[in-house]
């Protein structure tokens, strides 16, 4: 399991207007800071083009790399096999669920519209768990949770952030 500082975007520090769509400038922030580049989640609502709606993977990928520069990997994935091999070289990943760009309107899963932080993985009896701190909820700090990624597959999306030269 990779060790990254989980944060509510629910959280005090969090502005108030942010909240309800915070959980993708959350989700960079958390991944960033496991980096060592700290960016707040407030400073990357505007940076990222989040909106009260949430944060497009699109533009979650155009604009970290306007942000971060060539000297980092930033890639949307929507391979299972490129989320394994990421986790296990390391590096957490952002994953969005999302029923309504995937088209799955009658769809059931964990979340309709929510970015996480992938920190690990498990594959027991040919199934694949995913690992993934939440960001809360009013009056709940982030947890760690699991879910059951063909079951979720159908609404799942990823963008793979990483440095090109991971610090020592």
């Amino acid at each position: 399991m990779i060790q990254v500082k989980s944060q509510s975007q629910y959280a005090e520090h969090i502005k108030k207007q942010y909240r309800s769509s915070a959980c993708g400038p959350v989700t960079v922030s958390v991944i960033l800071d496991f980096w060592g580049r700290a960016h707040t989640a407030n400073e990357l609502y505007k940076k990222l083009g989040t909106t009260k709606i949430g944060l497009f993977r699109w533009m979650m990928v155009w604009r970290l790399r306007k942000l971060l520069g060539n000297s980092w990997h930033i890639t949307s994935s929507n391979r299972i096999d490129k989320v394994i091999q990421e986790l296990d070289l390391g590096h957490p990943v952002a994953a969005k669920f999302d029923k309504y760009f995937t088209l799955r309107f009658f769809a059931k899963p964990l979340y309709t519209y929510h970015w996480v932080v992938l920190t690990g993985y498990k594959i027991q009896d040919g199934h694949i768990y995913l690992f993934f701190h939440d960001h809360g909820s009013p009056g709940r700090k982030s947890t760690l949770r699991r879910a059951a990624f063909e079951q979720e597959a159908g609404v799942l999306r990823f963008v793979l952030l990483s440095p090109k030269k991971p610090p020592l």
